[in-house]
C-alpha cells in the first residue's frame, strides 16, 4: 500500500517529524481559499502514488494568485501512468540551505534492512553515487550506524543531535507500520528553521495490514472491494473489457492469461473462493454489473470441487432472472455437479461449456463479430 504524500506526512507528524502545514484541495475555489491562509509563495503538489511528479510537471512553486489559477488548472485532472490527479497538496514554500535524502528500506539482496542517507536530495536516490548505507537486522539501527549516517551528511555541529532524533523517529515509523520503504526526499535544513520533511513516502507491506487497524483510514476506499470482502470472495477491478471469474486464485490467474492470449484484456480478477453458495455467486455477479462500466463480456471458468457447479448455475440463473446480467457471457463448468448444472442451465436457455478451449473459441468469435 503506497500512501499519498499528505497521508504519509500526517503519519510522520505523529512521530514528531517536522512537516509543512498544508491543505489538500480538489477544486480551484478551494485552492484560492487555501492560498489566503497559507500565503505566497506556495507549492502545489499533485497527490499520486507514483514517483517523478516533479519531472511530470506536477510540482509547482507559485508566487501570485494568477500563477495559482494557471498552474492549479494545469495540474488538476492531468493523468500520469493511467492515474488522474484528483487532489492537490498546497504548502508554504520553505526556504532552505541544504537538501538531503534519508530513508529506510528492505534490503532483500542482503536479507536485512538498510538505512540510506545522501547529502544530495530531491533526485532519484538510485542515481546518486554519494550515499551512506547502513545495514541492520530486527534489532534496529545501532547508535553507531546513525552517528555515521549523520556525519556523512556533513551538517553543522548544532544540527547533528536533531538529525539523529529525526532519523530514529523515521525508523520508528518504518518499524511500527511494518513498512517496505519509509523515506524523506528531500529532507531540508536551514539555520533559522531547522529540519523540514518537504516530501514523504511510505509503502506498507499489504500482508501486514491486518495487524494495523490504525492504518485503515489511509486505505483506498473502494466500495466494491469492501462489498466483495463482506460476501467472502476476492475482487480486483482492472482496466480491461472482459470480466474474469473463477474459483481459486490459481485458476483465475490462469484464466486471465488464456483470455489475454485471445486478444482481450481483463476487466477484473474475481475469485469466488471455495464452497461458494448460490448467494455468493449472485452477489459477485451483481457486483460486476454495477461496478465495471467498461465490462463488455463475462468469462467464467469454474472447476467443481469444494465449490459445486450447481451452486454457480443457480447463482447465474438468479441474476439472469433479475435482469442485471445483460452482457454476453461465456460459462465453463466442470467437476463436481457439472451434469446437473449444465442441465439446469440448458433448461433455462443458457449455454455452457465443459472444456475451456471451446469456451475461449466462443469468446474469440464474439469479439470478431
Amino acid at each position: 500500500m503506497r500512501l499519498l504524500e499528505y497521508q504519509a506526512k500526517s503519519l510522520f507528524g505523529t512521530f514528531s517529524i517536522p512537516v509543512p502545514r498544508g491543505e489538500v484541495v480538489s477544486s480551484l475555489a478551494a485552492a484560492t481559499s487555501a492560498a489566503r491562509s497559507i500565503g505566497f509563495p506556495l507549492v502545489l503538489k499533485a497527490q499520486l502514488p507514483v514517483g517523478g511528479r516533479g519531472k511530470s510537471g506536477l510540482v509547482k512553486v507559485v508566487r501570485t494568485p494568477s500563477e495559482l489559477d494557471t498552474e492549479f488548472t494545469a495540474i488538476l485532472g492531468k493523468s500520469v501512468q493511467g492515474l488522474k490527479v484528483e487532489k492537490v497538496l498546497m504548502e508554504p514554500f520553505f526556504a532552505h540551505e541544504s537538501e538531503m535524502y534519508v530513508g529506510y528500506t528492505e534490503n532483500r539482496s542482503e536479507r536485512c534492512f538498510s538505512l540510506v542517507v545522501s547529502p544530495s536530495g530531491g533526485v532519484d536516490v538510485e542515481q546518486v553515487k554519494e550515499k551512506f548505507v547502513g545495514n541492520f537486522g530486527l534489532e534496529g539501527p545501532s547508535e553507531e550506524t546513525i552517528t555515521n549516517a549523520v556525519k556523512y551528511l556533513n551538517l553543522p555541529s548544532s544540527a547533528t543531535e536533531g538529525c539523529k532524533k529525526l532519523i530514529m523517529s523515521l525508523y520508528r515509523i518504518f518499524d511500527n507500520s511494518e513498512a517496505e520503504l519509509a523515506e524523506i526526499n528531500p529532507l531540508v535544513y536551514s539555520s533559522s528553521g531547522g529540519f523540514m520533511a518537504l516530501d514523504a513516502k511510505l509503502i506498507i507491506d499489504d500482508n501486514a495490514l491486518f495487524r494495523h487497524p490504525e492504518l485503515k483510514p489511509y486505505l483506498p476506499q473502494d466500495v466494491s472491494v469492501e462489498e466483495a470482502e463482506k460476501f467472502g470472495f476476492n475482487f480486483v477491478p482492472l482496466d480491461g473489457d472482459v470480466a474474469v471469474v473463477g474459483n481459486g486464485a490459481g485458476l483465475v490467474l490462469a484464466t486471465l492469461d488464456m483470455v489475454s492470449s485471445r486478444g482481450f484484456t481483463a476487466a477484473c480478477f474475481l475469485d469466488l473462493g471455495g464452497g461458494a453458495s448460490p448467494d455468493r455467486v449472485k452477489a459477485a455477479l451483481q457486483l460486476l454489473s454495477t461496478s465495471l462500466p467498461n465490462m463488455k463480456a463475462l468469462f467464467v471458468n469454474v472447476f467443481g470441487g469444494i465449490t459445486n457447479s450447481v451452486s454457480v448455475a443457480e447463482g447465474f440463473l438468479d441474476v439472469k432472472r433479475s435482469g442485471l446480467l445483460t452482457k454476453p457471457f461465456f460459462l465453463r463448468l466442470s467437476g463436481a455437479g457439472e451434469l446437473e448444472a449444465r442441465d439446469l442451465l440448458s433448461r433455462n436457455g443458457i449455454n455452457s461449456f465443459i472444456d475451456i478451449e471451446p469456451a475461449l473459441d466462443a469468446l474469440e468469435a464474439w469479439g470478431k463479430s
